[in-house]
């Protein structure tokens, strides 16, 4: 058995993580990629799934590897790759069934990754995935957003609140967000028309009617939300409850269909009331869009901004640092 470091939970609530040496992957269908991890990024559903959290959405095997994004180096490919080759630097959000990032090697499917081009870092190759993958489904696909319309996106400095504000603005929409009165110079640079202060202001006594919402948070400031969107609006949430409409698309039985119809009665009935509507999304990966991505970040049209890094060794602290909620960008592991 060939072994490699890995950062990984015995079972869900697992406060601590543990650090050791687990079985290097194989290639085990023919359009899977094994590829040597350079870095990973953190993300708050990490720590969600160590947690237990999404237990309802994906079931995963113990050991449980975290870790959602990666860069590395191309290994070894199955017989029907063609689209990278061994020795290539390739980033991607691997597999929900894959799951594990925070290791030496990862086995993942080769449409779920896009190939980095030179002039992107390494740091900046593991932050994007997950957070660039969100933003754009969350504007293209749930939204279908178009030209000279508005959107509020909470919590915009972190790393996906500022991802989502840059391709709004490429976009060219009007964009409001939320951040500590710290951060307002740095959102204002990357092109948020208003920053309201969450600490000492209510947003919803000062945003204007806006046509979507990009929630983070969940609970009350997802609510609330329903109050500044307009009529046949649309309130897209990472952080709020999934309802039946998610339950039926994701392909759950009858069961979650009724439970998360039940849990997410107040979500349904704002909306209701609002005259708009509610999405939950739960990303997918696609080296596709990825590579859209990753062209923009080449032609500087989009940045990656970087809080900190951390050592493998000291993946722990990392991890406490993005549970406390107050990152400025993404939080990078090197492996």
């Amino acid at each position: 058995m060939k072994a490699m470091k890995a950062a990984y939970i015995h079972k869900y609530g697992q406060t601590k993580v543990t650090l050791g040496s687990l079985e290097k992957p194989k290639i085990e269908k023919q359009n899977q990629v094994l590829v040597k991890v350079i870095s990973a990024s953190i993300n708050p559903v990490d720590i969600k799934i160590q947690q237990g959290k999404l237990k309802p959405l994906l079931h995963f095997d113990f050991p449980l590897i975290l870790g959602n994004d990666y860069v590395g180096i191309v290994e070894q490919v199955g017989n029907q790759v063609k689209s990278v080759k061994v020795g290539q630097r390739v980033s991607g959000r691997i597999s929900k069934k894959q799951i594990g990032t925070f290791c030496e090697y990862l086995v993942d499917n080769v449409e779920n990754m896009a190939i980095v081009p030179d002039v992107i870092s390494n740091e900046q190759a593991a932050a994007l995935p997950l957070v660039g993958l969100t933003a754009y489904q969350a504007l293209f696909e749930k939204m279908q957003v178009k030209a000279d319309e508005s959107i509020l996106i909470h919590a915009g400095a972190g790393g996906l609140g500022s991802t989502m504000i840059q391709l709004a603005k490429n976009s060219g929409l009007k964009v409001i967000t939320t951040a500590s009165a710290k951060n307002h110079p740095f959102l204002y640079e990357l092109g948020a028309d208003l920053v309201i202060d969450y600490r000492t202001q209510d947003f919803t006594q000062i945003c204007p009617p806006v046509d979507y919402v990009f929630d983070t948070i969940g609970g009350k400031t997802l609510l609330d939300s329903f109050k500044v969107v307009k009529p046949q609006g649309k309130v897209v949430s990472v952080s709020g409850l999934p309802d039946k409409k998610f339950a039926q698309s994701y392909g759950l039985n009858l069961f979650w269909e009724q439970a998360f119809g039940l849990v997410s009665r107040k979500i349904t009935k704002a909306a209701t009331n609002a005259q708009a509507e509610y999405e939950f999304l739960f990303m997918k990966p696609n080296g596709q869009q990825l590579a859209i991505l990753f062209e923009q970040l080449a032609k500087h049209q989009l940045t990656m901004q970087i809080d900190r890094q951390y050592d493998f060794a000291d993946i722990q602290a990392a991890l406490d640092y993005v549970a406390k909620g107050h990152a400025k960008g993404k939080v990078i592991v090197k492996i």
